[in-house]
């Protein structure tokens, strides 16, 4: 699906603040049957993101308490799993290409003060403590945090970032795949800095925008699961305006476990002016039938196989040097 410039709009930029806002989309399908949202461009950023008016995040206990619901259910997987591994951090990494930043960069640490925001069930976090860091996981979310003090121990809490009270400061902030669920993305990268020490970092992950078609529309979760879609350009719009800078992650030697680089790139430019249906119908359920998802599991199994993920990946690399993934790491300018 390709952008339809319809209108310049009288509202400020999510990421930048800029004014030269475009609607891109009318009606564009939500997460649930029967939603619908505009889609709104930033000309200067390249952020696309909804209107964060009338967001009602109460749609997460619908996505957590189904296990059938795609992409989600890992979280689950990873909880029960996450204790058997030697190494846990490399195990999530391998598995997923939103943890390889992380364990990439703490590679040849030691003894960091590490803070994961977003946090959900603590499996990252422990996998973190695992490695003998000092690491503390935030989240909202109650439940989550209830899991997660009960399978990993006593270094989380229930609190949103910006009331996060602590005098300690941070070698290491994490957030993975959260940026893009949040209403004041800038703000919270502000917030993060807040509890940076002097040569700490911010490591961030999110759908990466620049791995799309430039005309796309709304490549990632629908809303209101999403509420912003980012591309480098939005990221370093943010970090100029907080006295920080970016450096983004190469994904080009990473071949995750359960990605297929050249299927995906291919996927992606079949569906480019595709659009999507809803994740879920009226009552909530998946809105797939068996067949269609007994039919993945058959294709995922083929493509996955090892051999032929590092055919693919190799391939790959002369078709697109980005990835799905963005990777982004923060860090105060000198």
């Amino acid at each position: 699906m390709t952008m339809n410039k319809e209108a310049e709009v009288f509202m400020k930029c999510l990421i930048c603040e800029s004014r030269n806002v475009l609607k891109v989309y009318s009606h564009f399908p939500g997460y649930i049957e029967g939603t619908d949202f505009e889609i709104y461009e930033c000309e200067k950023c390249d952020a696309q993101f909804v209107s964060i008016e009338h967001l009602d995040y109460s749609i997460y206990d619908i996505i957590y308490s189904d296990e059938t619901i795609p992409g989600y259910y890992r979280y689950i997987d990873y909880l029960k799993e996450i204790k058997h591994k030697k190494n846990p951090l490399r195990y999530i990494s391998r598995e997923e290409s939103s943890y390889y930043p992380i364990d990439n960069y703490l590679a040849d640490k030691r003894n960091l003060d590490v803070l994961e925001v977003g946090c959900g069930y603590g499996y990252l976090t422990y996998s973190i403590h695992a490695l003998g860091h000092n690491v503390v996981g935030i989240d909202i979310s109650e439940k989550a945090i209830f899991s997660a003090k009960k399978h990993f121990g006593d270094y989380f809490q229930v609190v949103e970032l910006k009331d996060y009270k602590t005098d300690r400061k941070y070698d290491l902030i994490i957030a993975t795949e959260l940026i893009e669920h949040l209403a004041n993305p800038s703000g919270f990268i502000s917030d993060c800095a807040n509890l940076l020490k002097v040569d700490g970092k911010i490591i961030l992950t999110t759908r990466n925008k620049d791995y799309y078609d430039r005309k796309s529309v709304w490549k990632t979760d629908l809303p209101p699961v999403h509420t912003v879609w980012l591309s480098k350009n939005s990221f370093m719009h943010m970090a100029d305006g907080k006295g920080l800078k970016c450096k983004f992650v190469d994904y080009t030697d990473y071949v995750g476990k359960k990605e297929n680089k050249l299927a995906s790139y291919l996927y992606m430019k079949w569906t480019s002016n595709k659009i999507p249906k809803p994740i879920v119908d009226k009552e909530n359920k998946v809105n797939r039938g068996k067949s269609e998802i007994y039919l993945r599991k058959v294709i995922k199994t083929v493509i996955y196989f090892a051999p032929i993920r590092y055919l693919c990946s190799y391939i790959n690399r002369f078709l697109t040097k980005e990835h799905d993934t963005l990777g982004v790491i923060l860090s105060r300018k000198e």
